[in-house]
């Protein structure tokens, strides 16, 4: 989910209303001169700035927000929400700080209270476009896929020059069905952002979606190439490698992102089945489905290709243990059970020392 904060140009031109800096007006001179140090990096210094324009001038609400995108950026997430809740606290109309707390108790998943926030900043300045994004990724996050790409058109609306609000705009229409207008906003910011990886996954899948494999993976194959640590890239691109029976290459493709993340148990279940189509007897093959079932027992595609691999080593007891396991999954579909049944039923017993 991308989360849209304000950026540091956004910060600087927003805190540069008011009184001029001078001599009369410390806390604007240490609001200018704190912005000034966020952009050379020096967190440190542009903190204390920030802290010294709230000690001249309390009731400032643009200190405290400056105070909490420092302590964003320097990872101090309980300060951060702490800054931004002194600077509504000083001005219940000051959008920014509504926005970026509301984004912040939304990636606590603390949905009612971040749209609470965000709708606020919304009502304060109409044409917040970041603040329609991160609406929208309350929506989404909510399970309202319609209301979040209403969300996300009105940002796009507002600044469509902006590649990551059609992402978000194209991963909600997907949601709702809506493949062909979903690609259209994934190849629009594939434009607007040629070089952004995220984007070009987006917009793999969208691609994988539609049968194009091969301008899929094309799109997947350069994210990869620009963001070698995007585990969502290598993901897409093995996924789409197993749509158009490419086991070997998907196999590879997954292993990339197994190694990104290494806890996630979907992409430890899609290797798993990559390695079962590659080769369903090669030790690794079942090594990496039970591993994928340490991490989460109810996976029914890990549990699913852990039965076939069993029954392709002859070892019909145990196949028919796990095909138990798998039938008895919540939300295994019934033609499911009944393909695994069908599979269970060609096992052949091994020779003793075969297995």
């Amino acid at each position: 989910m991308l989360l849209n904060f304000a950026s540091v140009a956004a910060v600087i031109m927003l805190a540069q209303g008011g009184a001029p800096p001078g001599p009369q007006n410390p806390a604007a001179a240490q609001l200018e001169r704190g912005q000034k140090l966020i952009q050379s990096g020096d967190l440190t210094g542009a903190l204390a700035a920030f802290d010294a324009a709230a000690k001249a001038d309390p009731k400032n609400p643009r200190a405290y927000y400056l105070r909490g995108v420092v302590l964003e950026k320097r990872h101090d997430l309980a300060g951060a929400e702490r800054a931004y809740r002194e600077a509504v606290g000083r001005d219940a109309r000051f959008a920014p700080a509504h926005n970026n707390l509301g984004a912040m108790l939304l990636d606590k998943g603390e949905t009612a209270a971040a749209e609470k926030e965000i709708l606020a900043a919304i009502s304060s300045d109409p044409k917040y476009a970041d603040a329609h994004s991160n609406l929208g990724h309350v929506r989404d996050a909510q399970g309202r896929p319609a209301e979040a790409a209403k969300s996300y058109r009105e940002a796009v609306r507002l600044r469509p020059g902006e590649a990551s609000f059609h992402v978000n705009l194209g991963a909600a229409l997907r949601k709702t069905g809506d493949i062909d207008g979903a690609l259209t906003e994934l190849r629009q910011a594939a434009r607007l952002a040629p070089q952004d990886a995220l984007a070009l996954t987006y917009l793999g899948l969208l691609l994988s979606d539609k049968k194009a494999y091969d301008e899929a993976h094309e799109a997947l194959e350069k994210a990869t190439r620009l963001d070698p640590k995007l585990a969502a890239a290598w993901t897409e691109l093995g996924r789409m490698e197993l749509r158009r029976k490419q086991p070997a290459a998907a196999a590879d493709a997954l292993a990339r992102a197994r190694v990104l993340k290494p806890k996630d148990t979907t992409i430890a279940a899609d290797y798993c089945s990559a390695l079962a189509k590659k080769d369903i007897k090669a030790k690794v093959t079942q090594e990496e489905c039970r591993a994928a079932l340490a991490l989460d027992p109810s996976n029914a595609l890990a549990r699913y290709e852990l039965g076939k691999i069993l029954v392709a080593h002859g070892d019909c007891a145990a196949a028919q243990i796990e095909i138990d396991k798998f039938a008895g999954l919540a939300g295994v579909k019934p033609e499911a059970k009944a393909k695994a049944q069908e599979i269970l039923k060609t096992c052949t017993p091994a020779k003793p020392g075969k297995k």
